[in-house]
């Protein structure tokens, strides 16, 4: 089995992408800010404490693996616009091609609005554009990158069960759409790296409105 980094494996959507990957019989280098993690002790996991804006620590989860994944979150300190430059760079010094990353249904383009994003259209439930456009910045990033990257742009995400009436559209929903489980999300990224799917490509994933 193949050795996989993972940022983001303590959060939401992280956290039960983690256990799909260890389950499958995966090597797993998980990158954590605290030490009050609360991820499981197991015999495939390797935990390295740090910070996914650092250049170094960032060298140092993916070192010897064959693709990473990205659940990481933003917040107004732009996370995700510092962490991927550097991600992208260390990925190709490493010889790594492939990444999945976890974006948002906003950096889609927008269904009626040509020339638009998701999030810059009437389609947008959302006041505040901060985070959408840190990941815009990620995304664009990847897509001038020389990598193989998934980035998968969930709706509204909830905490619910799996579902299995999955609307998934690229790279525009043409449908209405309605909230995502993570757990749905955490098992596509997952698809995604072992059917090899949407490379190069933002796909949305979302419920049936």
């Amino acid at each position: 089995m193949a050795t996989l980094s993972l940022l983001g494996a303590t959060g939401r959507t992280g956290r039960p992408l983690l256990d799909l990957l260890l389950q499958a019989g995966h090597n797993v280098r998980a990158l954590v800010r605290s030490t009050d993690h609360m991820l499981p002790e197991h015999p495939q996991l390797t935990i390295i404490q740090g910070d996914a804006t650092e250049v170094t620590d960032l060298e140092n989860v993916i070192q010897g693996s064959s693709a990473v994944f990205s659940c990481l979150g933003t917040d107004q300190q732009h996370v995700l616009s510092t962490a991927i430059p550097h991600l992208v760079t260390k990925m190709k010094e490493q010889q790594i091609e492939r990444i999945i990353f976890i974006g948002t249904a906003g950096i889609l383009d927008a269904s009626e609005e040509p020339g638009k994003y998701r999030f810059q259209s009437s389609e947008s439930r959302r006041r505040s554009t901060t985070a959408a456009e840190d990941h815009l910045k990620a995304y664009l990033t990847l897509k001038d990158a020389d990598v193989d990257f998934t980035v998968i742009c969930p709706t509204q995400l909830t905490e619910d069960d799996e579902i299995n009436d999955l609307l998934i559209e690229a790279p525009r929903f043409t449908q209405e759409t309605g909230p995502i489980p993570r757990r749905n999300v955490a098992r596509f990224a997952f698809e995604a790296y072992h059917e090899h799917l949407f490379s190069r490509k933002r796909v949305g994933i979302a419920s049936h409105q």
